[in-house]
C-alpha cells in the first residue's frame, strides 16, 4: 500500500466560515456550550421551536472537535445494546432510546430537505458483524430483541466485507452523510434566524444564570453544556461516570466500491463505510485499534491500521489518516437532561459512546423539548440520576480501579508529568505526539499546552516534559 497521507480528517476539507470572539458580557434567552454538531443543532431545534436569543461560544472554531473526528454514521444501530438494554432497563425505557435514536436518522432528512443541504447524504444499511463462532448467539439475540421493537432487521452471513463472517445483523434505513457540509449549512441557517455564535471563548465556570468565560459573562435563562467532556463536572462526580476512548481512522482510495456500514461487536473491532472523495472516487473509512485514552502500548496505531489495510485492501492505498475521541458511559447510554446539581436551568449532553452523529441530533431534539416545551417525550432514558447497576456495575468497577492507580501513579518517583484537571497521570502518546491523561482523557501538546479538556490548565514545568 503506497503511502501519500494527509494527517488530517477528510471532513476538515471543508471550511466553516470564521467567526469572532464573544465581545464582553452579553445577555441570551439561552447560552450554548460548544459549537460541535449537537450545540448547533441544539440552537436549531430551539429556533425552529420558536426560542430567540440564542448564544453560542466555543474555545475553537466550530465542528473542530469530535465532529471533525467522526466516521459519521448516522444510525440507531450502537453495536450490541438491545438485547442488553432490555435486560437491564426493561421494555419502557429501551424502547425510548430506539425512538429517539430512530426519531434522530428521520430528523436528519427532514433538515436536509426543509435546507436543501448538500452533504451527501445516502440512505442505507447499518451491519454489526462477528467472525467468532462465540457471539453467534448474542448477534442472533439482537436481531429478534429489535424485530420485536418493529425495527426493519435481519440476521445474516452475506455482507460486502473482505473477509468471511459468522454472523451479523442489519439495520435497514440508516445514512450516512458529510458532518461538515452539513454544519456549514446549518451555521449559515442560525446567523440568519440572529442566533450568535462566538468562537476563541473558553468557557471557565457556569452556575445558574450565568456562563463565565475568559471573554466575559453570558448571563441567560437556560445553559446547555454540549463540550464533549463536561466542562462543568464535578458537581455530580460526572468524571467518575464517564471515560474518553480513542480510536484511528484511515481513508483508503482504491479498495473499491461500498454500499453499507459495518462494525465488527468486539471490543476495539473493525469499522468499515464508504465514502466518496472531493473528484467523486469512492474511498473506504477503515477504523481500528480503539482503547481508552492515555493507555498506549509501544505499537504505533496509525502503523497497525495501515498493515490491516495491506492485508483487506493490497491494492488499496491510505489518502487521510485522523483520530477521534469519545465520551463512553458505563452503561453505553448518553447523559443528557437537566444537570441540576451544577444550578436551575442548566442541561447537559455528553457521553455519546461512539455514536455523536445520532446522539447529538437526539440531545437537540430532547432538551430543546425540555426548554421549549417543558418535558420530553425521550428524556426518563438519558436522565443523569438514572440507577441502572446492573448495567454499569462491571465497567464502572474497571475504570474506577484504573482510575485510583493513574491517580496515585504519579506520588511514585521518579516524578512524571500530571494532568491539571484532577492530578492523574499522563502517558507520552507516540502516534501524535501528545500528552495523555489516564483518567479522564485530557489532552496535551508536547509543550504542555491543553489540546482537549476536562483540563483547563496546561502541564506544570515544561522545561522539565520529556517523552517516555
Amino acid at each position: 500500500m503506497t503511502v501519500d497521507i494527509k494527517q488530517q480528517s477528510f471532513w476538515q476539507i471543508e471550511k466553516i466560515p470564521a467567526f469572532g470572539p464573544l465581545p464582553g458580557d452579553v445577555q441570551a434567552n439561552t447560552a450554548i456550550v460548544g459549537a460541535g454538531l449537537c450545540g448547533l443543532l441544539c440552537a436549531y431545534f430551539l429556533y425552529r421551536k420558536g426560542v430567540e436569543n440564542i448564544v453560542i461560544i466555543d474555545a475553537d472554531e466550530p465542528c473542530g472537535g469530535v465532529t471533525a473526528g467522526t466516521t459519521a454514521k448516522i444510525t440507531s444501530q450502537h453495536g450490541l445494546i438491545y438485547a442488553k438494554l432490555l435486560k437491564g432497563l426493561g421494555k419502557e425505557r429501551t424502547l425510548q432510546y430506539l425512538a429517539a435514536n430512530e426519531s434522530a436518522i428521520q430528523h436528519y432528512g427532514e433538515i436536509i430537505t426543509r435546507e436543501m443541504i448538500d452533504c451527501d447524504f445516502t440512505p442505507c444499511s447499518a451491519w454489526v458483524y462477528t467472525t467468532d463462532e462465540n457471539q453467534i448467539a448474542a448477534i442472533e439475540d439482537e436481531a429478534h430483541t429489535v424485530q420485536r421493537f418493529g425495527v426493519e432487521a435481519e440476521f445474516s452471513t452475506d455482507t460486502e466485507l473482505p473477509f468471511a463472517v459468522k454472523g451479523a445483523v442489519r439495520f435497514a434505513h440508516q445514512a450516512r452523510f458529510h458532518p461538515l457540509k452539513f454544519a456549514r449549512h446549518i451555521c449559515a441557517v442560525l446567523a440568519r434566524a440572529g442566533c450568535r455564535i462566538y468562537t476563541g471563548t473558553k468557557a471557565t465556570a457556569a452556575e445558574a444564570g450565568i456562563v463565565y468565560t475568559d471573554k466575559g459573562k453570558i448571563r441567560a435563562k437556560h445553559i446547555i453544556s454540549c463540550t464533549h467532556y463536561p466542562f462543568i463536572d464535578k458537581h455530580s462526580l460526572l468524571f467518575a461516570r464517564i471515560y474518553q476512548d480513542r480510536s484511528y481512522v484511515a481513508a483508503l482510495k482504491g479498495a473499491g466500491a461500498m454500499r453499507d456500514m459495518y462494525l465488527d461487536c468486539a471490543d476495539g473491532g473493525l469499522s468499515f463505510r464508504p465514502q466518496k472523495d472531493t473528484d467523486g472516487g469512492d474511498m473506504i473509512l477503515f477504523g481500528a485499534y480503539d482503547h481508552k485514552t492515555g493507555h498506549e502500548n509501544k505499537e504505533l496505531h496509525y502503523e497497525g491500521l495501515l498493515r490491516d489495510a495491506r492485508r483487506f485492501y493490497p491494492q488499496g492505498r491510505a489518502a487521510y489518516m485522523w483520530s477521534a475521541q469519545d465520551c463512553m458511559t458505563h452503561d453505553g447510554i448518553p447523559y443528557i437532561g437537566r444537570y441540576n446539581s451544577a444550578g436551575e436551568n442548566i442541561y447537559l449532553a455528553t457521553g455519546f459512546n461512539k455514536w455523536g452523529m445520532t446522539s447529538g441530533m437526539a440531545a437537540a431534539d430532547i432538551l430543546s423539548d425540555m426548554i421549549a416545551v417543558g418535558r420530553s417525550d425521550f428524556e426518563d432514558a438519558f436522565r443523569l440520576d438514572r440507577g441502572d447497576a446492573g448495567l454499569q456495575a462491571g465497567s464502572f468497577a474497571k475504570t474506577a480501579a484504573d482510575i485510583a492507580g493513574n491517580f496515585l501513579s504519579h506520588l511514585i518517583p521518579p516524578v512524571k508529568p500530571v494532568c491539571t484537571h484532577m492530578g492523574c497521570a499522563v502517558k507520552w502518546n507516540n502516534d501524535e505526539s501528545t500528552w495523555d491523561c489516564t483518567c479522564h482523557g485530557s489532552r496535551f501538546d508536547a509543550a504542555g499546552n491543553v489540546i482537549s479538556g476536562p483540563a483547563l490548565k496546561p502541564l506544570g514545568r515544561p522545561d522539565d516534559i520529556e517523552p517516555s
